[in-house]
């Protein structure tokens, strides 16, 4: 990207951000009963474990809560660190390909710091709907429960990318919804890691169905081959 065009993103991005968020209206879903009501607060101490293709819905609900997310060392990366930090996030930098090891360790660190994590557990290249093992490994090291969660909108652009990615289109309405919370053990064997993978897969699933049956909207999951 131009560089010109890179500072006016980065400086203008996070106001057009926020006066987008403020124009949807958030419903969350009970997962008990689902009963509708306003978005609850959320208790501290958890990890956000959502689907890449959600991301811009919940990293919007969420801004300014200095929460520590992930974000890849690349060009995209480089462009939106900046712009997620003025959202009001801690950022750290790496992913599954680049800088991993190094970024496992310092979201456990800021777990430790009393930050509540998010990652987007198919990201950043997929193959979409399906967790990498990172969030479990996290969840594992630093104590903490996964938590799913989903954002679906009512009506949105869905784009030609790997996750089709949605953005809500102004004054929508974005259901969401939270799954049970879900500890996993602080002593993993290598094999256990994918059973756990699974386990948080079915319950994102079973949170999409539920939102979109609120929604009556039926999203496309993957761009098709």
């Amino acid at each position: 990207m131009n560089p010109m065009l890179k500072r006016s993103a980065i400086a203008g991005g996070p106001g057009i951000l926020r006066s987008l968020a403020s124009s949807w209206r958030f419903t969350e879903i009970d997962r008990t009963d689902g009963s509708l009501g306003p978005p609850k607060r959320r208790a501290i101490g958890e990890i956000y474990a959502l689907w890449h293709q959600h991301l811009l819905m919940l990293m919007l609900r969420h801004r300014d809560e200095e929460i520590a997310v992930m974000i890849s060392r690349s060009r995209d990366g480089d462009l939106a660190s900046p712009i997620v930090e003025r959202l009001g996030f801690e950022v750290v930098r790496g992913s599954s390909s680049r800088g991993g090891s190094q970024a496992l360790d310092e979201m456990v660190r800021a777990a430790d710091e009393g930050h509540a994590l998010a990652l987007t557990v198919d990201g950043p290249r997929g193959p979409a709907r399906r967790s990498k093992p990172g969030a479990v490994l996290i969840a594992s090291r630093a104590g903490v429960p996964l938590v799913p969660v989903v954002a679906i909108p009512a009506s949105a652009r869905c784009l030609d990318s790997w996750d089709r990615f949605l953005v809500p289109y102004p004054r929508s309405r974005v259901y969401l919804a939270y799954g049970e919370p879900i500890p996993i053990p602080t002593s993993l064997a290598p094999g256990d890691v994918r059973g756990w993978q699974r386990a948080l897969d079915n319950r994102l699933e079973h949170l999409v169905n539920l939102c979109e049956s609120a929604a009556q909207r039926r999203w496309p999951k993957y761009r098709p081959a």
